[in-house]
């Protein structure tokens, strides 16, 4: 089935956010480079930068069911422009913090919103190819992004900012061509403060609902988990791999290979699981990110870190549009957006914890226990995924999907246990 045309407006658009948006390394190369801030205010730019992420998925995710997605990313756009410029000419550090905070929200507020979007533009089947595809997109974005920054902060250092400002009207102008959301059925029809009151209500209980199924809250914690393990790449990995006598350029090379092979391999994850029931996904991908994190304890040289590495990055392709498929599938009609930001809140919970205490494992006994500990973690997790279908709520029936009253989308008339 060709998906339709405004799916690939949206798939364009994240693609050239994804490209400008500034990655926090290069955003602390720059401040250092600058002279504009010292060793005591790095860990909190980047800590508020983290803050700002975290919290993003739930916030987006509830206001994207509220007020519409596409307005939730339009919104958000301007407000990133503006805040992207603003680092080009500040200076003072309390300026710089308040940055740092609102533009790591902005980076990832769009991320529910886009896998709210989908979920309105494309057939429920077709839910698990699209997202592939739009992932596709992400890491195309995410790949060349640090390479066009690195050339900007060479050559003119605000250009970083310009162009980050740029990608973000990019964004803005191609999603105004996507048709106007519809408000809930259930909006409050009043006006003035009784309907701001009742929007902050429905916002507010918006965030807590996907924390009130025993299935998406063993979901989430089982992705935090493995999210810990998976986000060493971000802190412990690369530190090994320079220990391990590979030089910058190496492991470059090995983090190419993760690119590359995840836009090479993500648009063909939905023939592999086609038949597959929900869970059999989830546990591959857990056991592949288990057994290729752990075979760094193995690991050497700059083949063994390469072959680990395809085999994690196996794990995490599968991980990617089969976890959001998941979310979806159980998210009531109208809600998807909402429940997509509790997976991204739990994920980007990880950055806070599994980078630390990765590190401090490290440190103290040796990255060969620290991958050892990987290993044994996420074969748990895999494990325990296993065991999902025992849980309240993990088949979704049209029954469920229809007490949502949404208009966005007809209800799904299957039940979710097998695709």
């Amino acid at each position: 089935m060709v998906l339709p045309k405004t799916f690939w407006l949206l798939w364009f658009g994240q693609t050239f956010s994804r490209l400008g948006t500034l990655a926090p390394a290069f955003l602390i190369l720059y401040l250092e480079q600058g002279e504009l801030v010292d060793d005591r205010t790095t860990p909190l730019i980047v800590g508020l930068f983290g803050a700002g992420v975290v919290t993003s998925g739930l916030v987006g995710g509830a206001v994207a069911d509220l007020i519409g997605p596409r307005r939730t990313i339009i919104a958000a756009q301007p407000v990133t422009a503006v805040s992207a410029l603003l680092f080009a000419v500040a200076e003072h550090v309390v300026l710089l913090c308040a940055l740092a905070l609102i533009t790591g929200f902005l980076s990832a507020v769009d991320r529910p919103a886009g896998a709210g979007l989908i979920s309105k533009i494309v057939p429920a089947e077709q839910f698990s190819r699209a997202y592939s595809l739009f992932l596709v997109g992400f890491n195309v974005g995410m790949s060349l992004g640090p390479v066009i920054s690195g050339f900007l902060l060479a050559f003119h250092p605000p250009s970083l900012f310009i162009v980050w400002s740029a990608c973000s009207a990019v964004y803005a102008v191609l999603i105004c061509a996507l048709p106007a959301d519809e408000m809930p059925a259930d909006a409050d029809r009043g006006t003035g403060r009784k309907q701001g009151a009742s929007a902050l209500r429905r916002a507010v209980a918006g965030i807590a609902e996907p924390f009130r199924s025993p299935v998406l809250v063993a979901f989430l914690v089982l992705t935090f988990l493995l999210a810990c393990i998976y986000l060493q790449v971000n802190s412990a990995l690369p530190l090994d791999m320079r220990a391990s006598g590979l030089t910058p350029g190496d492991i470059g090379i090995v983090f190419a290979a993760n690119a590359v092979l995840s836009i090479v391999l993500l648009a063909l994850v939905p023939r592999v699981v086609k038949g597959m029931s929900d869970q059999t996904p989830l546990v591959m991908a857990a056991g592949l990110i288990a057994v290729g994190f752990g075979a760094n304890a193995l690991a050497g040289d700059f083949g063994s870190f390469v072959v680990a590495t395809v085999i994690w990055t196996l794990g995490e392709v599968l991980w990617a549009p089969m976890s959001a498929t998941f979310i979806a599938n159980r998210a009531p009609a109208g809600r998807v957006s909402t429940y997509q930001g509790s997976y991204f809140f739990a994920w980007n919970a990880a950055f806070v914890v599994g980078g630390p205490i990765g590190l401090t494992v490290a440190h103290a006994y040796g990255y060969g226990t620290l991958w050892i500990s990987t290993l044994v973690l996420g074969l748990g997790v895999a494990l325990s995924f296993v065991l999902l279908p025992r849980l309240a709520g993990f088949a979704v029936t049209t029954a469920d999907a229809e007490s949502a009253g949404s208009p966005d989308r007809e209800p799904v008339e299957t039940t979710t246990e097998t695709r």
